[in-house]
């Protein structure tokens, strides 16, 4: 059998486009944007019918006279032990056999075609040697059959790369008891509130954060997110990995789909991948079902210890192709110019590592913990941590929405896999690296939990989280401070040790101020100082949440909330609780990952909501 050569590339198109229906209208103007927007045509092909994105390798197969496959992992051998996990992403080929015969499974590109027909022309035994596959088909054969080897790299790459400050090595069990029995003491310290020494303890550990979250509303103007000078063309826009972890999601993963497909990025440079746990079925067969889109591949993590999110990211993250990689959860929704926004700024400033987006939640007018839920998140992310950015200071990244250079996150041991809140330790990490992370003026839309059991199981893992990274990062001192410098030194303590530490507090506190208070009003003649000061402490403590919490609600157009933080002593209270959950799960269960249900932001649920101001938006590429 003898391959024809096209002409000139627009016939090599039309063979590739052979579709009933499709004309060489559709092949020169798959050419045209190709061209464009930079990239290899036979990506635009794919693109072009979203249910078959196998289409152009079926036809380039057909072109050469070769076999095409869409499932080689049968016919591949594990690779060595010591193979680059990282160069995974890069591979167009690999080796196999079929039958006892040695075949190259082989993803080509547009421009390779013709001069491989010229090759199978002139020797027909590399004809029987070749079998053309899609990228994906590539990426997902090479994961399933290295499981041990990528999963070896999510457990251990950190501590290659990083050995000291790994959950996994610097919480042995007599760290984490002790520092919970320490939390506990002080805990109960509020019962002897009447001591001055003990007042004297307590209310630095309240007041310090206030003092800084004030010191970020009073500068709010000039410590805004960053935003880029111009948004980058299609042409210029590098390949951008979307990692989207899921467990027991299945009635997620329509929306989220959706909200990829919405981004304001050319479809043939997005690289999505659903990173699914294989005990969940329900879920596997769910992003299976959505990959006739080339945007979407499918990795199935093993089932190994630990069952966190980050050792899942850790698992997929050497398939990752993109220049930029950034995490969505399940039920986000993404401002659809978010990737734009970003690789803009990555372009801008070569200094820049890491970029936050602002998450606002979506289901805020839900009840009350939803409510305090949304204002909280529109202070902490809409002006708490653009303010630690611009300080310089280490910034505790939130769990979704992290934008970051690919190479870079590899670099430096991606996540921690044993650590429950694993973005917050990143951000430390990469503080004590002097990398530069910062706040990105796009939001995306978060779903918050609507009874007091989900909120406190969510909020007890973030705190059991932020007790992992106080400790690891604490486990060496002389070289934190080396690493840090005294400021960055004292606002880790302040940021990760002062939330930990004034929760803890808070519940006692409270409730013996108050009873202290009620006893003065029915002692005749009594008049407690001491009870006075710790009320006015709680409300110095109170106000700096309350005040970035304003400002914050007012950027999002939610004023309407404002009445509510009159609860926030209660809210915070539900926070105490989870500590002492989070306490007894950091000594008896330390990598247990506690799931948060969501229900899904459909149309039914979701609010509408005005963007904060100076937020950046864009228009949908066509």
């Amino acid at each position: 059998m003898s391959v024809v050569q096209p002409f000139d590339d627009v016939e090599l198109a039309v063979a590739l486009a052979m579709q009933p229906g499709w004309s060489r209208h559709v092949a020169t103007a798959a050419l045209d944007r190709a061209h464009r927007i930079g990239t290899d045509p036979i990506e635009v092909l794919a693109a072009l019918d979203q249910s078959d994105r196998e289409a152009p390798y079926r036809q380039a197969a057909a072109f050469l006279g070769v076999p095409h496959r869409t499932d080689i992992a049968a016919f591949l051998s594990p690779l060595a032990d010591d193979a680059d996990v990282d160069q995974f992403a890069g591979l167009r080929s690999v080796r196999g056999h079929i039958k006892g015969n040695e075949v190259l499974f082989l993803s080509p590109g547009f421009a390779h075609l013709r001069g491989l027909a010229a090759r199978i022309g002139a020797d027909e035994n590399l004809r029987r040697r070749l079998c053309i596959v899609s990228p994906a088909t590539l990426d997902a054969a090479i994961a399933r059959t290295n499981p041990a080897l990528l999963a070896t790299n999510a457990l251990q790459r950190l501590a290659r790369r990083f050995p000291f400050a790994s959950a996994h090595l610097d919480l042995p069990r007599w760290v984490r008891v002790g520092f919970v029995a320490t939390v506990a003491a002080l805990a109960a310290t509020p019962a002897l509130l009447y001591l001055a020494p003990i007042l004297a303890l307590l209310a630095p550990i309240l007041a310090i954060p206030s003092v800084f979250r004030l010191w970020a509303a009073f500068t709010f103007e000039s410590n805004k997110a960053l935003q880029p000078k111009r948004l980058l063309d299609d042409s210029d826009v590098p390949i951008y990995t979307v990692l989207i972890p899921m467990r027991d999601e299945a009635h997620m993963v329509p929306q989220i789909a959706r909200a990829m497909q919405a981004l304001d990025y050319p479809a043939e440079k997005l690289d999505i991948k659903f990173v699914v746990e294989s005990a969940s079925p329900t879920t596997v067969r769910a992003a299976h079902a959505q990959l006739g889109d080339r945007r979407f591949s499918l990795v199935v993590v093993p089932r190994c210890r630990p069952y966190t999110k980050p050792k899942a990211l850790n698992y997929a993250l050497p398939l990752a192709r993109g220049a930029y990689a950034v995490v969505f959860d399940a039920e986000d929704l993404p401002e659809p110019g978010q990737l734009r926004t970003a690789a803009s700024l990555f372009a801008e400033d070569p200094t820049l590592e890491c970029l936050q987006a602002e998450l606002v939640t979506a289901n805020a007018s839900r009840n009350w913990i939803t409510r305090m839920f949304a204002a909280e998140y529109a202070g902490h992310f809409g002006v708490l941590l653009p303010a630690i950015g611009r300080a310089g200071f280490p910034v505790p990244l939130g769990g979704t929405s992290n934008h970051f250079r690919t190479a870079t996150l590899k670099d430096i041991g991606a996540w921690d896999a044993f650590n429950v809140t694993e973005d917050a330790d990143l951000g430390i990490r990469m503080a004590r690296l002097g990398l530069r992370v910062e706040s990105l003026a796009c939001v995306t839309l978060e779903e918050a939990p609507e009874t007091v059991t989900a909120w406190v199981r969510q909020r007890s893992r973030w705190i059991k989280g932020w007790m992992q990274t106080l400790l690891v990062h604490s486990a060496r001192p002389r070289k934190l401070l080396a690493d840090l410098g005294w400021g960055n030194l004292l606002a880790f303590y302040m940021f990760v040790g002062g939330m930990v530490l004034s929760l803890c507090v808070h519940g006692l506190f409270l409730a013996g101020t108050i009873a202290r208070l009620i006893y003065d009003l029915v002692t005749v003649g009594t008049n407690d100082v001491w009870a006075v000061a710790g009320l006015g402490t709680l409300l110095f403590g109170y106000s700096g949440a309350i005040v970035i919490s304003i400002i914050g609600l007012d950027r999002i157009g939610r004023k309407d909330i404002v009445p509510w933080l009159v609860a926030l002593p209660a809210y915070w209270l539900m926070a105490w609780c989870s500590v002492m959950l989070a306490g007894f799960e950091l000594v008896f269960r330390p990598y247990h990952w506690s799931k948060t249900e969501h229900k899904g932001l459909d149309s039914s649920r979701l609010e509408p909501a005005a963007s904060p101001s100076g937020v950046a938006h864009t228009q949908t590429s066509q």
